[in-house]
């Protein structure tokens, strides 16, 4: 029996009943037999909200196991769309792009920078007019898509547009025949700065510049769209899931504070590339109103348009057929916000019999 010993100043003796109470009040509270009877009399969740507090984890657990098989499956839908887009057969088409004189753009294109007039077309019923102009037949290479609105005369070219680049065999020879043809020239011919690559800078009518570069025959002479963006990494990553483009290239130039990737679907030398831009410290450019897009042929634009979904595209027209002459598109935007439209590569033939 336990015993309650007293304080040693203390001559006072509990009574029975005293010590009876206290016994039983100790042994209650007791912690080993306290614990012993939760142990095996009752699950210790019963105690102390616990019950409810273990229903709340079971669910957490049941939400975390959805949500894992959640994000399973999301990885597993876009492993199955990246590896469609690099197997879908995509190239290039087009870039599309607003003018103020239709006749005065071809004529320079054609007189000063060595293009020819593919083919054009006049929609009234819309109030626009559209020229193809490049270096070859449409079903073989990238060309320029001009399009003239019945009435307006100039554009906004904005900050976020840079350049086309153009490979020409003797740069020097083709800015003095642009000057002779009353064109502007930005920069005299030059080796590159840190380079040897002989280049100059020219202006169009409407004022959209032309990088002249110089190289050897190539069977793509216009090889280069150049857009500025906000995340140069984000772009490429964009670009290569979404669109199946390759990185061929990436420079840093801290001297000038810019980095430059090239990014297509084959070498520079054959096809025509994006070169993306990042200025340091610049996150986003003002567009304008004068550049459009760029098109870019697919074997299915329903896929394609699930795929930009997928990896951070915006789609801004829904896959389908377009009205009156059933080709179809899907247009989206990436995350900078440059338009891109995808055609379907059977349906684009078909408009240029």
């Amino acid at each position: 029996m336990a015993r309650i010993i007293p304080m040693v100043s203390s001559s006072i003796r509990p009574s029975p009943s005293l010590t009876c109470s206290l016994f039983m009040f100790c042994n209650t509270c007791a912690p080993s037999r306290r614990f012993a009877y939760l142990a095996t009399a009752a699950p210790q969740s019963h105690f102390f909200g616990l019950k409810a507090s273990s229903k709340i984890r079971r669910g957490e657990g049941r939400t975390i196991a959805t949500g894992n098989m959640a994000q399973a499956s999301t990885a597993a839908t876009q492993e199955s769309l990246f590896d469609w887009v690099k197997k879908d057969k995509r190239r290039m088409l087009h870039v599309v792009y607003r003018v103020g004189d239709l006749d005065r753009t071809i004529k320079f294109y054609t007189e000063c920078i060595g293009m020819k007039l593919l083919r054009k077309r006049d929609i009234p019923e819309e109030r626009y007019t559209n020229a193809f102009l490049g270096y070859g037949p449409e079903d073989s290479h990238f060309v320029i898509e001009l399009t003239y609105n019945y009435g307006i005369d100039s554009y906004d070219i904005g900050a976020g547009f840079g350049h086309f680049g153009i490979a020409v065999e003797d740069v020097a020879k083709t800015v003095e025949l642009i000057k002779a043809k009353g064109g502007k020239v930005n920069r005299e011919p030059g080796p590159v700065k840190g380079g040897s690559t002989v280049i100059a800078f020219v202006e169009d009518p409407d004022g959209y510049k032309f990088e002249l570069l110089e190289r050897g025959p190539t069977p793509e002479p216009l090889c280069q769209v150049m857009l500025r963006v906000g995340d140069l990494d984000r772009s490429i990553s964009f670009y290569e899931k979404a669109f199946g483009m390759d990185l061929l290239c990436k420079r840093d130039n801290p001297e000038y504070k810019y980095t430059t990737a090239m990014i297509g679907y084959g070498s520079e030398d054959k096809n025509c590339v994006l070169e993306l831009t990042y200025n340091y410290g610049i996150t986003e450019y003002d567009k304008g109103n004068a550049y459009a897009q760029i098109a870019i042929g697919t074997n299915d634009v329903y896929r394609t348009a699930e795929a930009v979904k997928n990896f951070g595209g915006k789609v801004t027209r829904e896959p389908g057929p377009l009205p009156g002459i059933n080709t179809k598109i899907t247009a989206c935007l990436d995350p900078d916000g440059w338009k891109t439209v995808f055609v379907d590569n059977i349906d684009f033939l078909k408009e240029l019999e």
